[in-house]
Order: structure tokens, then sequence, then C-alpha cells
């Protein structure tokens, strides 16, 4: 047994010598294949992802030389011509190309002109006051208060005059004067006609007619009652305003602005709000919403007009040799702004000086958010593959919807820093076993776990071979010792009777005859164990023959309880037959099912315990013969009942280990049942006792 356990346990150090230190070596190898491949792997993303960087950076400068030439060509070609023509051409260019804010040309960088620019106001002080002459006599209406003389002189001094600019004064004195005598019908139709009529006529304050009559309008509404009519007037008259129907300075139109919005927060104010204003108030936030958007760019542009010209000389040398068709680029900071300045060209009149500078200022929203987007979008096509836009701050102001993670890959800069902003590329780290997965020498990855399978499998194999092996060889040590005892216990018996019978000391006749029946028992008992052990070892190795013959199971079945109840009878075992009349014949090995049936008899006696009844039984159900042996003993425990068929197998419970037995018997029973195509089953209980069946088919037995 220690020789064996020793051999055993060379098997792991064989195992180890002979193919783990060789798999462990290849497994390493396979590991320092897979490094490589990922790193060659990196080095080709790094490459990727550069040629994918200077693809977008020449994208958006392919973009922005684009409307430099088109502008450039429209100029160069419009030279000579009346100038309107030049700028009706480049106003239709800048519609049609959204990256263009601005266009502006200089003179000798001397001041900056914007001429296609739609500002929302201009610079305080851009118009002029200018006096009226007129013979209007205001003393009545501010005097006097005379209201309804004035309106006469009023009246009759439009009459007689014909200039617009005196017409639409008179007529805004004469609605001035109706509202004062609440004549409100009158000057309705007034501020109406003023409107309609006199809409860009100025006062000489420099007040278009049109928008103050508009406001009185809705004056004349709200005092009418008319919230519906006021409100609407109001919007139109706001739209009008945000769409530069009349051209104003920024006080004025500050001015005009914040009362517009304060009658109509006035209107919004009352409650509760009428089911048809609601509507206006979700469009009057559009509305101021693109107020502060146009007043953003209108201040922004003013600024550069006001203060870049001296900037842009101080960046750019007026070189007289320079040709039309150069550009230049610079991001120019004045006033509190950054501007994207692309100067298109030098265009001299005389040769001696330089006369006209024309220039773009490009929208840095619509190139982040529309032009740059797109060139993404074209040329990053992983979404594993992330980005950011950073300005000249380091400030992120665009990325990548999916969050950028993973490693910075590449940082650039777009030509000449223009636009003024830093573009970084992040690969999102794979898992694991993705990066195994996409590695394009996976024959590594596959050899590695290949391997720590082999491994792996191996180990188990030969830990659980070792565990059966050892488990074996200890059961088979428990057999032969049992084995021994079994056979020395009835040798014994006999030898020691035998010895008493020949020496003539038993003393009566009745005593006698029990030690015969007692001799008769141990060698049968004897040739069960014999039979048992022999019969189980041709099993096993397939020499058992089977002769099947035609054989009544009633009679059989009382022949050997009769042979094992004259056995047994000196123990007070008591064996009853319970056979349902009539039982069909079948075909089975006469010998062997009568081994079976004599084992399981010869297993009830020995686990009966104090209770010495067994009943055996026999009955057809669903084309099967079923034959039962039931005790009333010490039972079987659940957890074992699986297991009493195993060979070898014996109880756990030390009261089942006192019992005398091979660990063969049930073994045995299975194996000839089997043969016979049926089936042996256990119901036990512990303490209750036992119920073994073996389930014959009575057709595949009778056909076979």
């Amino acid at each position: 047994m220690k020789t064996s356990i020793h051999k055993h346990k060379r098997i792991p150090l064989l195992f180890f010598l002979g193919i783990g230190i060789p798999c462990l070596l290849l497994g390493y190898l396979a590991f320092r294949g897979i490094q490589n491949d990922q790193a060659l792997l990196e080095k080709e993303r790094l490459n990727e992802h550069r040629k994918i960087g200077e693809l977008i950076t020449k994208s958006v400068e392919e973009n922005i030389f684009k409307v430099e030439q088109t502008f450039l060509y429209t100029i160069a070609e419009h030279q000579g011509i009346y100038q309107p023509d030049l700028i009706r051409s480049i106003d239709s260019l800048k519609n049609r190309n959204p990256l263009v804010e601005e266009v502006f040309f200089s003179n000798n960088f001397d001041k900056i002109h914007l001429p296609i620019a739609k500002l929302l106001f201009l610079p305080n002080g851009s118009t002029q006051p200018f006096s009226v002459s007129s013979q209007i006599e205001q003393q009545l209406e501010f005097q006097h208060k005379n209201y309804q003389k004035a309106l006469t002189n009023y009246q009759q001094e439009f009459e007689q005059v014909s200039d617009p600019q005196m017409k639409g004064e008179l007529l805004s004195a004469i609605a001035r004067v109706q509202k004062k005598l609440t004549l409100f019908r009158d000057a309705r139709k007034t501020y109406e006609a003023i409107a309609k009529d006199y809409n860009h006529v100025q006062t000489a304050g420099g007040v278009p007619l049109g928008l103050a009559a508009r406001l009185e309008l809705s004056s004349l509404s709200m005092a009418n009652k008319d919230t519906l009519g006021a409100i609407n007037t109001l919007f139109n008259l706001y739209k009008d305003l945000l769409n530069r129907e009349w051209t104003l300075e920024k006080a004025q139109y500050d001015f005009f602005s914040q009362d517009i919005k304060e009658s109509i927060d006035g209107i919004f104010s009352q409650a509760p709000l009428a089911a048809p204003l609601r509507p206006y108030q979700g469009a009057f936030t559009m509305l101021k919403r693109e107020e502060r958007n146009q007043r953003e760019i209108t201040e922004k542009l003013l600024t550069f007009q006001e203060s870049a010209a001296a900037d842009l000389k101080a960046k750019v040398s007026l070189n007289m040799e320079e040709p039309l068709s150069s550009v230049k680029r610079f991001i120019l900071e004045s006033g509190g702004h950054t501007y994207l300045v692309s100067l298109l060209g030098q265009y001299t009149r005389n040769g001696s000086r330089v006369s006209e500078i024309w220039g773009l200022l490009l929208n840095a929203d619509y190139l982040k958010d529309s032009i740059l987007q797109r060139v993404l979008q074209s040329n990053v096509y992983s979404g594993k593959i992330g980005w950011i836009v950073k300005g000249r701050d380091d400030k992120t102001i665009s990325k990548s919807e999916n969050s950028p993670s993973g490693s910075m890959t590449v940082r650039t800069n777009f030509e000449g820093g223009f636009p003024p902003w830093s573009f970084e590329l992040y690969q999102q780290g794979p898992h694991l076993l993705e990066t195994f997965l996409i590695s394009r020498r996976g024959i590594y990855f596959f050899m590695f776990f290949l391997i720590a399978g082999i491994l792996i499998f191996g180990l188990i194999l030969t830990i659980r071979a070792i565990a059966q092996e050892l488990e074996l060889s200890k059961m088979k040590s428990d057999f032969v010792s049992t084995i021994s005892h079994e056979f020395k216990s009835p040798l014994s018996s006999i030898r020691q009777l035998s010895e008493m019978l020949q020496s003539g000391r038993v003393p009566s006749e009745e005593r006698r005859a029990q030690y015969y029946d007692v001799l008769v028992e141990q060698s049968e008992r004897l040739s069960l164990l014999i039979d048992n052990i022999l019969d189980f070892s041709k099993i096993e190795e397939g020499r058992k023959i089977f002769n099947f013959e035609t054989v009544d199971i009633g009679p059989l079945l009382q022949e050997i309880v009769s042979t094992i109840q004259d056995r047994i009878r000196h123990n007070d075992f008591v064996i009853q037959v319970k056979i349902e009349k009539p039982l069909p014949a079948i075909k089975v090995d006469r010998a062997a099912i009568s081994q079976a049936i004599t084992n399981l008899i010869d297993n009830a006696v020995k686990y009966s315990g104090e209770a010495k009844n067994i009943i055996v039984g026999a009955f057809t159900e669903n084309q099967y013969l079923i034959i039962t042996i039931t005790d009333f003993g010490i039972g079987i425990k659940k957890e074992e009942i699986d297991k009493v068929f195993e060979r070898f197998y014996r109880g756990g419970d030390e009261l089942t280990r006192t019992v005398k037995g091979s660990g063969l018997g049930l073994t045995l029973v299975k194996q000839i049942v089997e043969v016979h195509h049926g089936k042996v089953n256990v119901e036990s209980e512990p303490g209750q006792g036992s119920t073994f069946s073996i389930k014959l088919p009575l057709e595949q037995i009778e056909n076979k």
C-alpha cells in the first residue's frame, strides 16, 4: 500500500516535469508574442491617428482656402467696375458662404469699412441731426393749449406743403393733437397713414416716423382695451426692429427696444393671462434670444470697425510688390474680441500707393460647429476614437459625443496656427480579451489559452485519476480484508463443528442435527460468496455466459425461499412469499436470476436487525414482472441509496459496518438485472426497513 501511494505521488512530479514546464515555457513565449503584437498595433494606431490629424487640418484649410479664393477672384474681376456691382456680388457670395462672418475693406488701414454688414444699429453720432424749415406755429399747442386751433393750423399747413419730410412732421403733429383732444379714432387713422406712407421719414432728431407711429398705435389699442391688437402691433414692431427696418443709432435702438419689451412685459404681467395671449410668450422669448445674438454680432463688428485699423496696420506691412492673390491669415485681438482675419490682398490704383485692402472675418462658430464637425465625421470612423478641440487657453471648446477616454495619441495644431485651436485624439483602451481577439497574430492568443487549458485539464485529470486510484486501492484493500474475514468465519465454524462431530463429543442426536444444519448453512454461505466473486469477475471482464430459458418465476421463488428458510430457520427468521396468481413465464438465465434474488434475500437477512420477518413478492405491472424483497430492519440513509449498488461499497454507519459482507452482492444484482434489460430499485427509510425491486420486461425477454 505504501509502495502504491509512493508511485501515485510521483505522477504529479512527472506530469510537471514532462508537460508542465514545456507548457509554461510555450505559454511565456506566446504571452511575449502577444505583447510584441500589441506594441505593433499601438504603433500602427499612432500612425493612423497622425494621418487622421493631418487629414482634418488639411480639410479645414481647404474649406477656408476655397472661400478665400472665391472672394479674391470676385474682387479682382470687379476692379474698375461700378462699385455697387462689386458690393452686390460680394453680398451674394457672403449669403452663400456662412463661413464668412463679414467682409471689410480699408484704404491703407486708415479706416475700416463694412460695405455689406447688416448691423442692428450704428454707433452713436453716426447720423447728423438736421433742422426742418417750416412755418408751423406751435405756440397754440404748447403755450396756449388751444388744441383745436392748433389742429386746424396743422391741417391747413399739411395741405399747402409738398416736401415728404414736412408732410410727415405735420401728420405726426396732427396725430399728437388729435390724441390730446381724445379723438382716438382720428388719431389712429393718422398714425396708420404715417406708418404706411412716411415709414422711413425721420424727424429732425433722426427718429423714424413709422416707428414712433406704430408705438402710438399700440398705446391707443391698450387705451381701447384691445390687448390682443396691442401685443400684435408690438410684436410686429419688434420683429421689424430686429430685421433692421430702420437705420438707428445705438442709443435710439436701445430706447425703442427697451420701450417695446417693457410694453410687452406689462401685458404679460396681467393676471390671469388671456388664452389668446399665451402663445406670444414663447415667441417673445425667442425674439429676445435672437436680439441678444444679433447685438453680440453687431457690437463685435462695430468694435472691429472702430479699433482694428491700427491693429491691422501693426500686423501687416504694406508691400507694393506683393501680388494681388496673396492671402494673409492671423488672429486679431482687438477691443476685447478675438477675430479670425483673412486678408485677401492689396490693390494699387496708380502704382505709388496702396488704395484698397480687402479682407474677411471668418465665423469661428460655423468653422467649429459645422465645417470641423463634418470633417471629423468624414475622417474619424471608429467609435472608440475620441477627440477634443481646445482653444489657446487650453479650454475645451468642442469634443466628441463619446466622452474621450484612454490615452491621448495625437495632439496637433492647425496650419499656421489658424484657427487658433489644438486638436487631440484619444484611443479608448480595449479590454484585455478584446486586445487579444483583434490581434492579427491571434495564434498566440489561442496557443496561450490552449496551453493553459491543457495544463489545467491535465492537472485535473491527474488529480482525479490519483484520487480514484487511491480510492480503488483502498477499496480493494478493504475488500481483501473483508473477504479474508468472510472466508475465515465459515471455514472456522465448519472446522470446529467437524472436529466436534469427528471426536464424538456431541452428546445427543438433536444437537448433532443442529450442527449439521450449521455446517450446511456455512458451506452454502461460503459457496455463495465464492460464486459472487467469480461471477462478478466474469461479468466485469465480459466472460460471463448467460443461458436464457423459459422459467416459471412462481415456483422458482418458492424454491429459493424454501432453501434459504431451511438454512436460517435456527435463527428464527420467517420469510413470507406473496405471489400474484398467475405469473407469466419469462425467458431468463435461471441460475443468474436465482443468484440475484438470493443475494437480495441474504442482504435482507443481514440488515434486518431485531426484525425477523422478510416478505418476498412478485406481480406484473405494465408489461413488467416485478419481484420485491422487503425487510423491516435498519434501513438505508437517503444520501447512501444511490451508492449501495457501487462495487465494494459499504455503508458508513457503524451498525452496518459490523455486518459481514463483501460489498459485491448488490453490484452483482444490478449487473445481472441489466443483462436481462431490467432495472433494480430500492426504497428505504432509516429504522423502517428497505424494499428492493427487480423489474424485468416481459416482451423484450420473451422475444430475445
